[in-house]
Order: C-alpha cells, then structure tokens, then sequence
C-alpha cells in the first residue's frame, strides 16, 4: 500500500516557468507642433520617414479643408489632431477643422486606439470666463454657459465660436474617468513657466508615461515630471514618440521680431552682443535653434546722487542679506497664515457657487436641525 507521503509525491505537479515578457516596441508616431497654416514640414516628414501615424498639437489655422492641406501625408500615415485657441477664430478655421473629413480624427476630451497605444487628448486652452484652475469655476459645462450668456450670443446652436476652443470642467473630469498610454494637450503642464498643474493631474488619473504638448512654441524636454516623460514640441517642429527630434522647431516669429529690433537697438547705440548664455539645468533644449538669440547687455548707468552707496564691507552686505532674508519669512509665514484662514470660507462659497450653477446637482446646502420644544418631549 502506498503511504500518504507517496500519494502527495504523485498528486505533486511540476509548474512551468513563464517567459518573460518581450518588451513592447513603440510604434513610430510623430507629434507636431503648432503648424499656424504651414503643413510643408508635416508632408516632408511623411514622405521621408513614413511614420505610423501623426498628431496635431493645435493652432492649425487651416486655409483649407484639413484634408486638402495634408493630402500627401494621408497617403502615409493617418492624422489625428487637438484643436488650439487660434482654431476657432474664424467661421473658415473652425470649418476647415471640424467639418473636415478628419473630423472623427479629433482626440479632444477623449481617448482613441492609436496604432495599439491608448492616447487621450485635451485641445483648447483654460480662458478665465469659464474656467482657471486652480480656481473656481464660472461655468462647469456649455449649457450652464449658454443658459447665462442668453440666446443672443448662442453659435450655431451652441456656445460662442471662441469658447470652441475653450477648456470646460465637464470635458476635464469625464477624461480623469478614463485610461491611456499618452496624453497631448495644447496647454503646457506645470513644468512649463506658463503651463497648469491641473494639466499634471489629468496625466497622473490617466496614468499616462508619457505626455506632449503645443502652444508655447518651445522645443523642451523636461525629463520625468510627476514620474511622467514630458515633451513641449516647438513651432513647426517635428517630434517622435519616444522624444527624437524629426523636424526642428522655428523660431517663433514674435520672437524674431523681437530679436531684429533687439539687433537694431544695439547697432544703434554701438554694443557688441556678449556670449549666448547655456540653458540652466533644470530644462533642457532638445534641439538649439540655428540662430540663438542673443542676450544683450545694457549700458552702465553712472550712479548718482540719490541711489544708495554700495555696502563697504562684506560684513555689512552679509547683514543687510540677513535682514532681507528675515522680512521675506516673516511676510511669507503672515500670508500662509491668512491662507488657512480663508481655506473654510474659500470651500464654503465655492460648494455655493456650485450650487448656484448646477442646480439639481449632487452637493447640496445642510440644513440646520430643527430644536424641539420644551413642551414636545411631553406626553398625553
């Protein structure tokens, strides 16, 4: 007879080891930068690298039906696209977009299957009328809008032709809902000098690794933010999926312009340009413009008799450094202060505006309880 110790020997099953995982390759997707009607460097990326696909960050500007503008990129590569804020400022932009035939193409407010990666968009930019985080918002979706800017100002049976463009809370929270792989936005995250920490928050709900946007015609590449692979794409510039540059960024013209004058101002007064300084650590630049520009110096102001007298000693800079130092911390501890006061009044009028313009809505006012009168606890 067999022992019970024989029987576990046999019931014993001897366990396949798993193979790892093959690393997943990335498909070859392009982002662009803000094109602002120019779609030469789009086509050219195409016929040259022939990527899998390619996303628009906003601000096209189309002069034509976005079909028409892209015709040879389409024969390589299907386009997907966000709308930016200068979309909407015509009848013919908005149409050349969103009565295209890439209009289903549109990632705004939604997440799509991209060559087997999840990506989820959000165009437009954040506009104070309705919505500036980390503020309260003035309207929470377009009908509440439209209910309080009256049939007058109502577009094509909807919001103005600018708020198009506008970001409505609605369309942010229904997309914390969902999940991706990449997140491209118009606006910039908080990493950017002008981006929105709301921005780092969607990509943390989506949990997204990687993140693109537009709109400051920056070429940057901040490194990992929030644990998020973030890349600013610059004007015209070309990026690829896994940070490549494909296409340089232009420099912007309002920058150029600025530039020429800065030029002209110092031929004028006869000042030679110093050394480009090297960007700080802290950012990065992917891809130096062909033509840096320039930080120029202004002449020495001769002191006068009014300005303050420069500290003699070291230990005299040292001291008034100190004291500079101690008014700085005790301001910034009296408005921390004043701050943790206000955060119970901030909260209770924002649950009142809430109230106030989403009625039916879920958060309602506490009503105080009624106290019962000496004469009620009394019995027959």
């Amino acid at each position: 007879m067999t022992t019970e110790i024989e029987v576990k020997k046999k019931r014993r099953r001897t366990r396949r080891r798993r193979r790892p995982a093959a690393a997943k390759e990335l498909p070859q997707i392009f982002f662009c930068g803000d094109p602002h009607g120019c779609f030469d460097q789009i086509n050219q990326a195409a016929r040259e690298y022939q990527p899998d696909a390619l996303v628009i960050l906003g601000d096209m500007q189309a002069p034509a039906p976005l079909e028409v503008v892209l015709e040879e990129a389409l024969q390589y590569a299907p386009v997907w696209w966000i709308p930016g804020n200068h979309d909407s400022e015509s009848d013919e932009m908005y149409d050349n977009l969103w009565r295209s035939k890439l209009a289903d193409k549109n990632l705004h407010g939604r997440a799509a299957n991209v060559c087997g990666v999840r990506i989820a968009g959000l165009g437009g930019v954040f506009r104070g009328q309705v919505w500036m985080p980390d503020d309260p918002p003035n309207y929470y979706c377009p009908a509440t809008f439209i209910r309080r800017v009256g049939p007058g100002n109502v577009w094509r049976g909807g919001v103005p032709r600018r708020h198009r463009t506008t970001i409505f809370p609605s369309v942010y929270q229904n997309l914390m809902r969902q999940h991706a792989d990449i997140l491209v936005t118009h606006e910039a995250p908080s990493c950017h000098r002008k981006g929105f920490a709301a921005i780092d928050r969607l990509a943390e709900a989506l949990g997204v690794k990687r993140l693109f946007h537009g709109h400051q015609h920056e070429d940057r590449a901040y490194g990992r933010h929030h644990g998020i692979i973030m890349t600013g794409v610059g004007y015209r510039g070309i990026t690829s999926i896994t940070g490549e540059v494909v296409i340089p960024a232009q420099l912007d013209p309002r920058e150029a312009a600025a530039l020429k004058s800065a030029l002209e101002w110092a031929d004028s007064h006869g000042i030679d340009a110093p050394p480009v300084r090297t960007p700080p650590p802290a950012m990065v630049v992917r891809t130096p413009l062909p033509h840096a520009a320039p930080t120029f110096q202004p002449p020495e102001l001769h002191p006068s008799s009014d300005m303050k007298p420069a500290p003699s000693s070291i230990k005299e800079a040292e001291a008034e450094q100190e004291k500079r130092t101690s008014r700085m911390t005790r301001a910034r501890n009296r408005a921390l202060a004043e701050a943790e006061k206000r955060e119970p009044r901030r909260d209770a009028m924002l649950g009142r505006a809430v109230s106030a313009r989403a009625p039916g809505g879920r958060w309602k006012r506490m009503q105080p309880k009624k106290k019962t009168g000496a004469g009620s606890d009394g019995g027959a």
